[in-house]
């Protein structure tokens, strides 16, 4: 009997929790058209393009909406349960409710998992895939700078600038790297550099072709070598990442080693270790979301269905209004990176646990 229990309340509430994705999915694609479609339409993009673009926003959508229809799957399962009376039934044959609610927790407990390792090793690689779609066709907002990768300069010294068309932090290698000496003004000489790697052993910038150009009474000495060569310049692959490459866009492995490269360099920046910790806070959001529907639902059985959605939406923007002040505040030091994002959950989990605890059985 408890198994027979088990899969019809777990299938009722998968199926209630897939259709309310659904429906989050086609809202923040909607949104999403319609706050970038003058930039589509100025920006002329092919249409495949734009399946694309969207295609890889689906993962990230689907991240941000499950802990959501988590939360609504479960209200909406408990409350028909009770509105047809089948609660009674189930409670008559000698399961007490919480043992009712057993299958959801652990299928909270499941989804958490599953979120964190989809997180990191789908939605932050189909992320920075969308966000160079972005900036290759302008569909990103200035202010928001989420492309920085692309286009970088810096200042070597007071006759000196380098420029990198692009930096890829994955595998810490720069592309189209140009350094350009000048003298009184006039540019004296240029060097070339298709791709540059950051050698971890010898600590400096290798590259196997260049091109060098050097100016001389209006006449260009124009060379060309092919061998394996190093340079070393005033950064490393530490600097430009932290400078150019936001956290959302690595997973959390990626983020504790760099992390741990930020501590052997002696840099504080607290937005990277917030953003570690956020990751795996994050993916403990669906087991919260379950528990806190259950005890909204059931503790009230009498209670009108469209009352406890209510509710549920409440919960919703109050969790995320709660965890977004959170990292603000971690970013900002005020509060200790760990604590800027478990601080919420902990919250949660004890107000959740003790509701739950005085469902009557």
């Amino acid at each position: 009997m408890f198994k027979l229990a088990d899969r019809y309340i777990a299938i009722h509430f998968l199926s209630k929790s897939f259709m309310t994705m659904l429906v989050f999915i086609i809202i923040f694609l909607l949104v999403d058209i319609v706050e970038n479609l003058d930039k589509i339409i100025d920006a002329d993009i092919p249409r495949f393009i734009i399946y694309k673009y969207y295609f890889y926003a689906l993962p990230w959508y689907i991240s941000l909406g499950l802990p959501m229809a988590l939360l609504l799957g479960t209200v909406f399962t408990t409350g028909l349960l009770q509105k047809n009376n089948e609660l009674i039934a189930i409670k008559s044959a000698g399961i007490s409710i919480k043992r009712i609610c057993t299958p959801l927790l652990v299928l909270g407990l499941l989804f958490s998992i599953f979120s964190f390792f989809y997180d990191n090793l789908l939605v932050t690689d189909c992320m920075q895939k969308r966000t160079e779609i972005s900036s290759k066709y302008n569909l990103v907002r200035s202010k928001n700078n989420s492309m920085k990768q692309k286009n970088i300069f810096r200042q070597e010294s007071s006759n000196e600038i380098l420029g990198i068309h692009r930096f890829t932090f994955r595998n810490q290698s720069a592309h189209n790297v140009s350094i350009q000496k000048f003298e009184d003004g006039n540019l004296t000489s240029r060097l070339d550099i298709p791709l540059m790697k950051w050698n971890t052993t010898n600590n400096n910038w290798q590259f196997n072709k260049f091109y060098s150009r050097i100016w001389i009474d209006d006449s260009i000495l124009y060379n060309e070598w092919k061998q394996d060569t190093s340079v070393t310049l005033n950064f490393n692959p530490t600097e430009l990442t932290q400078a150019t490459v936001k956290p959302e866009e690595m997973n959390y492995w990626e983020l504790k080693r760099f992390v741990n490269k930020l501590k052997e360099y002696g840099v504080k920046d607290p937005k990277w270790k917030v953003n570690m910790y956020f990751k795996s806070s994050f993916a403990c959001t669906s087991f919260l979301m379950i528990l806190f529907g259950l005890s909204l639902s059931i503790r009230r059985p009498r209670s009108n269905l469209a009352v406890g959605i209510g509710i549920s939406i409440l919960v919703i923007f109050i969790y995320y209004a709660a965890i977004t002040t959170g990292r603000s505040l971690g970013y900002k030091g005020t509060l200790d990176p760990f604590i800027s994002v478990w601080l919420t959950n902990l919250i949660f989990f004890c107000i959740g646990s003790i509701l739950f605890k005085k469902i009557r059985s």
